[in-house]
């Protein structure tokens, strides 16, 4: 008899565009799964553009079933069909249940959507997950939505016309200044809700095709000139915001959190880690780490702690909290510096306003500083696995995403476009004798 294991593969694209086939994934030391990693003769490798299979028997045969490229997705699916087949295995005749279990079954069955959502979000994923507070409130967000747009009260009666009206919905929403949501939030929007249904099992409502797209951003840094000229607009508390985030990597939460404690100035390195008692805070994915700081920035940081003495936050506020504006620093001193690209329209002090006269430009953030401090490092030939880790990344195909601008504006690249701009113009003067 056949094994009622249900297989979890996945397919990449090749350099040459050409799907790979099936490839079993990769599992961590503590069994999870690895997103995007699969196993090629035996060896782990890394891959963007997958899709995830599963295997298992069906009728007597094996089958092959896509799934698509969300991992969680997957992972969920190939839960469930490890119970359909598990049933299936087992030969012993099921005796039938007593009436008053039958009802119970179908009150199970018809469990009302609003409890569904608050056993989701409460004792449900959210507490198996140990999710952060700030993934809680996107998914109560989602969940919101979709309970606007879909007036169905029991789970069991949702279908994939619910969704698609829902994807309508979300691309109708606007903002608290009357701006349309983009394309990403609303995709963000619809794989919560999918995420949620396929937790209560609800799956393959609607197929991946028809899920809402959006384009995906082009990953960008500040190039050294630019920089510099930035710096040369900020006064010192403002260079000290400006180069602690250029010199470490950090997220805007883990800057914010930074207690002079962390900092070692002897060894040169900053630690960071979550902070759950004091601020209710964690670190993505756990990533608790230490990160090197160059001589320079640790004069800087030393000089700063005489400024503002004791073992508090070296960014806080006024009050001493965590300082949770310091994104308008950047806007700030980009705009003194006339770096502003002119086209961009922001909300300042309540009114919509132009980022030619006012510090709202989208081109300026802090997290675009993470993405120079990690192109910087892969210019000075850092290796990858290591600017992985100091960026505290669990997946290396996303510190691969943050180098691709550097990647193409590298000299290999520039030798490239040119090699092939000559041999197109070397066939074109070959060709002009014959078109004459």
């Amino acid at each position: 008899m056949a094994k009622s294991k249900v297989g979890l593969y996945l397919r990449f694209r090749t350099p040459e565009g050409k799907q790979s086939p099936n490839r079993p994934v990769a599992w961590d030391s503590k069994k999870r799964l690895r997103p995007g990693w699969c196993l090629v003769k035996g060896v782990p490798e890394q891959h963007t553009d997958v899709t995830y299979h599963l295997r298992y028997p069906k009728n007597g045969k094996w089958v092959w079933e896509a799934v698509g490229p969300d991992s969680t997705v997957a992972m969920d699916l190939r839960a469930s069909r490890s119970v359909g087949v598990s049933a299936k295995a087992v030969k012993a005749p099921v005796p039938a249940p007593e009436p008053v279990h039958r009802a119970v079954e179908a009150k199970k069955e018809r469990l009302k959507l609003d409890d569904a959502i608050r056993i989701y979000l409460t004792t449900g994923k959210a507490a198996e997950k140990d999710w952060r507070k700030h993934t809680v409130q996107c998914y109560t967000l989602a969940l919101r939505l979709f309970t606007e747009s879909c007036k169905k009260t029991a789970l069991e009666e949702i279908h994939g016309d619910d969704l698609r009206q829902f994807k309508v919905y979300l691309r109708q929403q606007r903002t608290s200044i009357g701006k349309k949501i983009d394309p990403r939030t609303v995709y963000n929007h619809f794989n919560n809700v999918v995420s949620f249904l396929n937790s209560h099992g609800r799956k393959e409502l609607i197929p991946q095709s028809e899920w809402p797209d959006y384009e995906e951003k082009e990953v960008v840094h500040y190039d050294p000139e630019v920089m510099g000229r930035l710096l040369k607009f900020a006064d010192v508390d403002e260079t000290d915001v400006l180069e602690f985030f250029l010199g470490v990597g950090f997220r805007n939460g883990e800057g914010t959190h930074i207690e002079w404690p962390d900092i070692d100035l002897l060894n040169k390195e900053v630690h960071v880690y979550s902070k759950r008692e004091r601020f209710d805070w964690r670190v993505k994915d756990s990533q608790q780490r230490i990160i090197g700081i160059s001589d320079s920035l640790a004069e800087r940081l030393a000089a700063r702690h005489e400024r503002h003495p004791g073992n508090g936050l070296v960014f806080g506020n006024s009050k001493g909290n965590p300082d949770k504006h310091l994104l308008r620093i950047i806007k700030r001193v980009a705009l003194r510096a006339g770096l502003n690209c002119g086209r961009c329209v922001g909300t300042h002090e309540r009114k919509r306003v132009s980022c030619s006269t006012h510090p709202v430009c989208r081109k300026w953030i802090i997290h675009t500083l993470r993405k120079t401090w990690a192109t910087f490092q892969a210019r000075i030939g850092t290796p990858l696995p290591t600017i992985k880790d100091d960026l505290g990344h669990s997946s290396l195909a996303t510190t691969q995403k943050y180098l691709a601008t550097e990647e193409r504006r590298s000299p290999r690249r520039r030798q490239q476009i040119n090699a092939a701009a000559a041999l197109v113009n070397a066939t074109l003067e070959e060709a002009k004798p014959t078109i004459q």
